[in-house]
């Protein structure tokens, strides 16, 4: 009987087709059982996997990182050109690699990148799959990327969530906010060692809001310094988000990643 690898994938998404990343009970389409049964049926044995964070339903990603146990003595480059081809078409497969027994996606990871997609052409979002919110007047960058930069740090993001608890009481540090423009396209980046609920569509609410000019930059930092969420917009919508990368560290792995 062969020991058990510890395999990580490095996955992409389209979250329309889905009600979120996690497992749930009923008739509802998630990602992570739509992973599961793909590889089970493929290697021929019960696969559980882990993902490294727990996207919302409709939530896209392009840089998931899942990790599983197998008993597969498949190389790497036969494995991943195999899950490749299996998986469902709105689920793609970049990356694989081979970690260390103890390896988990979720706690081993040291920081995520995510990105909020804004449009603000003359005309709402024209591209297919809804995957950008719609702004009705061209946004303000300048003033946007000042929002921005009060973001990052180690801050108390309590206004900037639902969540009633937190174990880290609402800490959270922030590496960079930064702006990225594709003609109608302005894309929010924003990296951290982690986040609480819908805490990226939250501050890309208000980042929106000071773009068009309904807010200043400075109430990010009054929201910062005393958190108050009866002065927060609501998150945008679930749609323009995605999970742009996972960071881990090269000892957690056993060998390169192989791009597939």
């Amino acid at each position: 009987m062969n020991e058990d690898r510890n395999i990580l994938l490095v996955v992409s998404y389209n979250g329309a087709g889905f009600a979120g990343w996690q497992r749930l009970p009923g008739r509802e389409r998630t990602v992570q059982e739509t992973l599961e049964k793909c590889l089970t049926s493929l290697l021929g044995e019960d696969i559980n996997v882990i993902g490294a964070g727990r996207t919302d339903a409709g939530v896209h990603a392009e840089g998931q990182a899942v990790n599983f146990r197998t008993k597969s003595d498949q190389s790497l480059d036969e494995l991943g050109t195999r899950i490749k081809a299996a998986l469902p078409a709105d689920i793609g497969c970049s990356a694989i690699r081979e970690a260390v027994p103890n390896f988990h996606a979720r706690y081993r990871a040291l920081g995520k990148t995510y990105a909020y997609r804004l449009h603000d052409g003359p005309v709402a979002d024209p591209h297919p799959g809804k995957k950008a919110w719609h702004v009705s007047s061209p946004l303000d960058e300048k003033a946007m990327q000042q929002a921005g930069e009060l973001f990052t740090g180690i801050r108390n993001f309590y206004a900037f969530t639902g969540a009633k608890t937190d174990s880290r009481n609402f800490l959270r540090e922030l590496t960079e906010v930064r702006l990225e423009r594709k003609k109608h396209l302005l894309d929010l980046y924003f990296s951290a060692d982690g986040f609480l609920n819908r805490q990226v569509r939250i501050m890309a609410a208000l980042m929106a809001e000071i773009g068009v000019g309904r807010a200043k930059p400075d109430l990010v930092r009054q929201l910062l310094e005393t958190p108050d969420r009866t002065r927060t917009p609501g998150p945008l919508a679930a749609y323009g988000l995605r999970l742009v990368e996972v960071r881990y560290r090269d000892e957690d792995f056993t060998g390169p990643i192989l791009v597939l």
